[in-house]
């Protein structure tokens, strides 16, 4: 399961931002990563997703594999949306 989307926030996805989706993407049993052009990374590292360094407007999708993938991307979508972090592309 993926799903697309382009940072929305003004200062990027920084320390804040990425703590909450870390929080987000932990309780799940799949394997979730933050995907850029260039590298993938864990989304249940708090390290891992601040290393990214997103700025606003910059494109990432979020992966998951694991048989409650479709819940994580879900959540972790909702998540995004509803803190004005980024949208769906």
């Amino acid at each position: 399961m993926e799903q697309n989307f382009i940072v929305t926030a003004e200062h990027g996805l920084h320390a804040r931002p990425a703590a909450q989706l870390v929080q987000v993407a932990a309780p799940f049993a799949s394997a979730i990563e933050l995907v850029t052009a260039d590298r993938a990374v864990n989304l249940k590292s708090m390290m891992s997703v601040m290393g990214v360094g997103l700025a606003s407007g910059a494109s990432f999708s979020v992966r998951a594999t694991g048989d409650d993938a479709q819940a994580a991307v879900e959540a972790i979508a909702a998540r995004l949306e509803e803190q004005g972090l980024a949208r769906r592309a």
